[in-house]
C-alpha cells in the first residue's frame, strides 16, 4: 500500500511540475551536512547522542515484546526494557576489565614459568658453555624487558583513562539520557515529523522516513536476535570445550555483535587470552574453533534467515561502507554504516533517480 501511494504521489507531482526537482532532496542533504559539521565540532557529545539513539532502538525491541503482555502499558514496558539493557551493559563492562587484567597476569606468569621449566641444555644442542650461557642470559633479559614493558603499558593506559575520565563521564551521562529520551520520545517525534519538511513534498517525505524507520526497526530487531544466538553459540561452545568464563565470553560476544563484522573479533581478543592463559596452545585452538564455527553460523544461517531479503546488502559494499564510515566518524561510523547504506539505497531510488528523470 505504501509503495502504491508513493507511486501515485510521484505521478501526480510529475504532472503538476514536470521538470521540478523535489526540494526534499536538498533538505535531506542539508541535514546530513549539519550532522557531519556538528560531529566535527563536538564528536564526544554528538557521538554520545548517536549511541543513545542506537541504544534506544535496541531498547525498543524488548519493550515491544513486553507491551504485548495484557495490562502492560507501553511506558512501563520501556522502563523495564531500559533497566534490563542498562544492567546487562553494566555487568558486561564491569567484568571485562578485571578479566583482562587477571588473565593477562596469568598468561605472563605462565610464559615465565614455561621459560624457566625448559631444559635449555638439551634443547639448544650447543656444547660451548659460554655461548649457551649467553643465550640463557638473553632469554632472561628478554622476559625481564617484557615484564617492564607490560608495567609501563599498564601505567600509560591508567594515565590515558584518568586524563579522559571527565569527558568520558560527560559522554556517558549524555548517552544514558539520550537513550532514555529517544526511547520515550518516538511517538512525539513521529507526530511532529511534518515540521522538518517543505509543504510541497511533505507527504512523500514522511512516507519515505516511515519506511526507512521500519527498515531500521527490522534491522535492529534482527541484530538483537542474531546477537542472542551468537552469544548462546559462543557461550555453550566455550563451555563444551572447557574454556573458563564461558558464559561471560558468550555474553560479551552477543553485545559486541552489534558492531558489524568486527564484533566477533573484538570479543575474540579476551576469549583468546583466556584460552591461552588456561590451556596453552591447545586452549588457543579450541577458542579459535568455537569462534570460527560461530562466525560461519552467523554468516550462512543466522543473518540470511533472520534479516532476509529486506536487508540484503552486498558484503563487499558493507565492508567498504564500514571502513569509509569509520574513517569519517570513528567507532560511531562503524555502527552507522549499515543504517547509512539502508538510507542511501532508498534515498537514491526515491529522490536522486527521480531528479535525474526530471532533468
Amino acid at each position: 500500500m505504501a509503495k502504491k501511494r508513493d507511486r501515485i504521489l510521484h505521478q501526480s507531482d510529475r504532472m503538476r511540475n514536470p521538470r521540478r526537482i523535489d526540494p526534499t532532496l536538498f533538505v535531506f542533504l542539508g541535514y546530513a551536512v549539519i550532522f557531519f559539521l556538528l560531529f566535527k565540532v563536538s564528536p564526544s557529545i554528538l557521538g554520545a547522542l548517536t549511541l543513545g539513539w542506537y541504544l534506544s532502538m535496541i531498547i525498543e525491541v524488548p519493550s515491544r515484546l513486553l507491551a504485548r503482555i495484557k495490562f502492560m502499558p507501553y511506558k512501563l514496558a520501556i522502563i523495564i526494557s531500559s533497566i534490563l539493557v542498562y544492567a546487562l551493559l553494566l555487568i558486561g563492562f564491569s567484568r571485562l576489565i578485571p578479566l583482562l587484567i587477571d588473565e593477562g597476569k596469568r598468561l605472563f606468569d605462565l610464559l615465565k614459568k614455561s621459560a624457566a621449566d625448559v631444559d635449555w641444555n638439551s634443547l639448544l644442542f650447543i656444547r660451548n658453555e659460554f655461548i649457551r650461557e649467553r643465550i640463557l642470559r638473553s632469554v632472561d633479559d628478554l622476559l625481564s624487558l617484557a615484564s617492564g614493558q607490560v608495567a609501563v603499558l599498564g601505567g600509560d593506559v591508567l594515565n590515558w583513562i584518568v586524563q579522559r575520565a571527565p569527558n568520558a563521564m560527560t559522554a556517558t551521562l549524555i548517552f544514558i539520557i539520550a537513550a532514555s529520551y529517544f526511547t520515550a520520545a518516538v511517538p512525539v517525534l513521529r507526530a511532529n515529523l511534518w515540521r522538518f519538511f517543505p509543504k510541497s513534498s511533505r507527504e512523500k517525505a514522511i512516507a519515505f522516513t516511515a519506511e526507512f524507520y521500519a527498515d531500521l526497526r527490522h534491522f535492529i530487531g534482527g541484530q538483537v536476535l542474531i546477537a542472542l544466538l551468537v552469544g548462546l553459540s559462543v557461550g555453550f561452545g566455550m563451555l563444551i570445550v572447557g574454556i573458563p568464563y564461558s558464559l561471560f565470553l558468550g555474553f560479551l560476544s552477543g553485545i559486541t555483535n552489534f558492531v558489524p563484522f568486527l564484533g566477533l573479533i573484538i570479543a575474540g581478543v579476551p576469549a583468546l587470552l583466556v584460552g591461552v592463559a588456561n590451556g596453552g596452545w591447545w586452549g588457543l585452538g579450541k577458542v579459535l574453533i568455537v569462534i570460527a564455527i560461530t562466525n560461519q553460523l552467523e554468516s550462512w544461517v543466522f543473518s540470511p534467515r533472520i534479516q532476509g531479503k529486506r536487508m540484503k546488502l552486498n558484503w563487499f559494499v558493507i565492508i567498504i561502507a564500514i571502513f569509509f564510515s569509520a574513517q569519517l566518524l570513528g567507532l560511531i561510523g562503524v555502527l552507522l554504516a549499515i543504517p547509512f547504506l539502508v538510507f542511501l539505497r532508498r534515498f537514491w531510488v526515491q529522490y536522486v533517480q527521480e531528479a535525474f528523470r526530471r532533468l
